[in-house]
């Protein structure tokens, strides 16, 4: 099975607005051109898929993954309004496909940068983990880690320490899938993957105390390819693919 994971479109109900100066629809369009040559057989989209909350933005996003022809889910990211989403296309929470479970999680907060899972939907998560002992994937979009930008930790998920103590308690959980800080990101927590992908749209400088734009970087997506072996074990492989601006 190969997954695709975009995050960070930032589309406005304008096509014409910028986002940091980058041509978000442009870039937006550039990526699914090279995604839809892979043909994966899901698409997934943690998170930040709108800049300004607006029905027209889901519209075109929906429309632009809807045309790759294969399923797709997407998820809220602070920008985001999960309302306004969900009228254009459902927030799925779990996907079981080829012996995997793949959990999406919701990190918004109403208002705020920064994300939080909560106590209604950890307590799910642990009842998914404990019901389902098939190998899973977990997609969110704030980081449930320290990261390598002292600025993006302010704005990281609240209640990672919860999230972790759960993850914890069951060895199925093969790793853990994020956007929010545009750029890639690979690291090991608790014996768990943890990785990032490259913003759609514009990409932010790591390893810096303030706020930055690197408006040359490229975006990129995530491939990801699950699967299980004959002795019934997990395999993920991944990489991320970068495309030129």
């Amino acid at each position: 099975m190969l997954i695709v994971q975009l995050s960070d479109s930032h589309l406005s109900a304008d096509p014409a607005r910028r986002y940091r100066d980058v041509d978000a629809d442009t870039r937006l369009a550039s990526m699914l051109a090279r995604v839809a040559r892979y043909q994966p057989d899901l698409v997934v989209v943690s998170g930040d898929v709108s800049d300004d909350g607006s029905t027209a933005s889901y519209q075109r996003a929906a429309a632009s993954f809807e045309a790759l022809g294969c399923p797709w889910v997407w998820m809220p990211g602070n920008h985001d309004h999960p309302a306004t989403m969900t009228e254009v296309r459902a927030l799925e929470p779990v996907i079981h496909s080829n012996g995997w479970q793949i959990l999406l999680l919701n990190t918004w907060i109403e208002g705020e940068e920064g994300g939080r899972l909560g106590e209604a939907q950890l307590v799910r998560l642990e009842a998914q983990l404990a019901g389902d002992e098939s190998p899973a994937l977990i997609v969110l979009h704030h980081p449930p880690v320290s990261v390598d930008t002292a600025w993006m930790n302010e704005i990281g998920l609240e209640d990672r320490e919860t999230f972790w103590k759960i993850l914890g308690r069951y060895d199925h959980v093969q790793a853990v899938l994020c956007g929010h800080i545009h750029h890639e990101m690979t690291c090991l927590h608790q014996g768990v993957p943890v990785m990032s992908v490259p913003a759609i749209a514009a990409q932010f400088v790591p390893d810096r105390p303030d706020f930055a734009v690197d408006a040359c970087a490229p975006g990129g997506f995530r491939l990801i390819r699950l699967s299980i072996d004959d002795t019934q074990r997990p395999r993920l492989s991944t990489r991320v693919e970068y495309v030129p601006v």
